[in-house]
């Protein structure tokens, strides 16, 4: 769950998020036994040994619970880095850039925080600086902070303001990047 909220696109269908609970759960139980028995133990108890018990190891439950939330916040890490398609691209095994579409991808650019956005059906154009975005199949919306506005055919200024968010149908913004 917080692999899924900490990034910016990641929605699992049932049977995927069903097999990523099971390998990232079992992920946590040993990290949480290889951590405990090598730094915490006095006398090796291997959780492992005892799995068929008929108790309930809430100890066991609960450290893994607990490791559970670093590998979230490292997983969301590495997601949002795109660390392994840029791992797969210097090594020419792919040519994925890591997102899940190509708005997305150039709005995280580091290169891209002050732009223009052109909005022609309202004869506006807004300069201003990048602060969050997001797009689905109907509509793109961004937030940007520190915006001007101008009139998009005369260019003329027309008003100033902190903050401001766009939501327009998909394809009716034009996002410029100054030089």
């Amino acid at each position: 769950m917080i692999l899924e909220k900490l990034t910016t696109y990641l929605k699992w269908e049932p049977f995927k998020f069903i097999i990523n609970s099971i390998l990232l759960g079992g992920l946590s139980y040993l990290l949480s036994d290889l951590v405990f028995y090598i730094f915490f133990a006095d006398n090796i108890k291997n959780f492992w040994l005892t799995f068929t018990s008929n108790d309930i190891p809430f100890w066991e439950i609960i450290r893994a619970t607990g490791v559970s939330l670093f590998i979230g916040f490292g997983t969301s890490w590495v997601e949002n880095n795109k660390l392994i398609s840029r791992f797969a691209r210097k090594l020419h095994i792919a040519d994925k850039y890591g997102e899940e579409n190509l708005y997305s991808y150039f709005l995280n650019s580091k290169e891209v925080r002050e732009v223009y956005v052109r909005d022609i059906a309202n004869n506006l154009t807004f300069h201003g600086e990048v602060d969050s975005f997001s797009e689905n199949e109907q509509i793109s919306e961004i937030t940007l902070t520190d915006v001007k506005v101008y009139k998009y055919d005369d260019s003329s200024f027309l008003y100033k303001m902190p903050r401001v968010f766009l939501s327009r149908p998909k394809n009716c913004i034009f996002i410029e990047v100054p030089i």
